[in-house]
């Protein structure tokens, strides 16, 4: 079919397992908290604890769910929410490695909700399971989003709450994924590398993928790098235009006009 193949965020462990002759680069890292044993003690877990407390103080309310187990109103502040979000970036959703409320809607993924004493939704997040030795043996976060002017540090109170919940369970990890574009790569990555990282500054004023990349550091994860495989460095440019398409989509000329971006074409 005259396709370029090529393998986005692999492990180590497919890394090594892969053709021979096939060769890697850096695309992320990904973020990983252990769950066995956690605790939200000592200095280091400041910012995190203070949020747990200071929603308990405010009457705040936790509640690890799926999509299709809520009210028809919740579901409608959940898409008001995204809506807006969306709204204010003035380009789509991004695709590929993040998710939307379509995928959150699968009955496998589960919501976590922060609700106001008023029944407000003030931010949830989507959990996607992580599969090992056929059973789920943690959780990896897709979705973030909040709403403007509600609880303060909801997202540190729902991540918090649902490693908390996440770990009487009994799972064994909770991925916060990796960043997409935010990773320092080699100074000999090649064209792969020089296309990424316009794409990460251009789009890190609209989408702010180093800020989210710092904040996911207040829950001490360790890192595992994740690669971009491929078989040859000629088909780096081809692999690099997909990318851009995969990650953006929908997105037309306006819309990276309005939001004061330059496309990525793919010849360059």
């Amino acid at each position: 079919a005259g396709s370029a193949p090529c393998v986005f965020s692999s492990g180590e462990a497919p890394r090594a397992m892969g053709p021979e002759g096939w060769r890697g680069v850096v695309v992320a890292d990904d973020t990983i908290v252990d769950l066995p044993g956690l605790q939200f003690t000592g200095k280091a877990w400041g910012a995190v604890r203070t949020s747990l407390n200071r929603a308990e103080r405010e009457g705040m309310t936790f509640r690890l769910s799926r999509l299709a187990d809520e009210t028809w109103g919740v579901r409608q502040q959940l898409r008001a929410i995204s809506e807006s979000w969306v709204g204010d970036k003035g380009l789509p959703e991004m695709g590929f490695t993040l998710g939307t409320l379509h995928e959150a809607a699968d009955p496998e993924v589960r919501i976590a909700l922060a609700v106001s004493p008023a029944g407000d939704v003030d931010g949830f997040l989507s959990w996607l399971p992580v599969y090992g030795e056929g059973r789920v043996r943690g959780w990896t976060l897709d979705l973030m989003r909040r709403r403007e002017g509600g609880f303060g540090p909801v997202m540190e109170y729902l991540i918090g709450s649902s490693a908390q919940q996440f770990s009487v369970e009994g799972a064994e990890v909770m991925s916060l994924s990796g960043a997409p574009l935010a990773h320092e790569y080699p100074a000999d990555a090649g064209v792969l590398t020089d296309l990424q990282e316009r794409m990460a500054s251009m789009l890190e004023p609209v989408y702010g993928f180093a800020s989210l990349h710092r904040f996911k550091q207040k829950f001490h994860p360790r890192y595992e790098t994740m690669y971009l495989l491929y078989r040859d460095e000629a088909d780096l440019t081809r692999i690099g235009a997909a990318l851009t398409r995969a990650f953006l989509p929908h997105a037309t000329l306006r819309q990276f006009a309005a939001a004061g971006v330059e496309l990525v074409r793919p010849e360059k």
